[in-house]
């Protein structure tokens, strides 16, 4: 048996947003956080790829939304 050391991430309750959310920006937020923090991400993934988790992140921010009530 191994004994790995596990971190347990905290969650933290935020209230839901009075206004409308902005999910492209909410994108481009992480996006510019991916290049800040892991710019070699890019050289291993294709491009296409970069597109496409600006595209997940923008779909998870409507689905959230609109899940929680507020609209995107």
């Amino acid at each position: 048996m191994t004994n790995t050391n596990t971190r347990k991430l905290s969650l933290r309750l935020v209230s839901k947003p009075v206004a409308k959310i902005d999910a492209d920006l909410v994108a481009f937020a992480v996006m510019e956080h991916i290049d800040a923090n892991f710019p070699d991400i890019w050289n291993a993934a294709p491009v296409s790829a970069r597109a496409s988790i600006r595209n997940a992140v923008v779909k998870a921010v409507v689905a959230e939304a609109s899940r929680s009530g507020a609209s995107a």
